[in-house]
């Protein structure tokens, strides 16, 4: 009988097990407010361009605003921070603190 967990079942004996949000389906991660909970970043338009297509015609080193949801969709990008607030003060979610 094997008593490990599956994170472990098929990496080497040392491997880290698997953070359990990770393996939550759509519906167990929305039920919890994954869909409501949401994070801000900075990012250069190159580093953009990996989220949102269009930003590989911008200036590589613009920076924008990014709004992602806990899921790691983009939902808001913006050239400036007040867009940023004027959009969560009318957007039903809950904006994290990154770490």
């Amino acid at each position: 009988m094997n008593n490990k967990p599956d994170s472990f079942r098929n990496g080497p004996s040392d491997a880290k097990p698997m953070h359990p949000l990770k393996a939550l389906s759509a519906p167990e991660f929305a039920a919890l407010g994954g869909d409501r909970t949401v994070f801000v970043r900075s990012i250069r338009a190159g580093l953009l361009a990996r989220f949102v297509p269009e930003a590989k015609n911008m200036p590589e080193d613009m920076v924008f605003q990014l709004v992602m949801g806990a899921d790691g969709s983009p939902l808001l990008v913006a050239d400036n921070e007040q867009a940023v607030k004027d959009w969560l003060s009318e957007a039903d979610v809950v904006r994290v603190p990154r770490h």
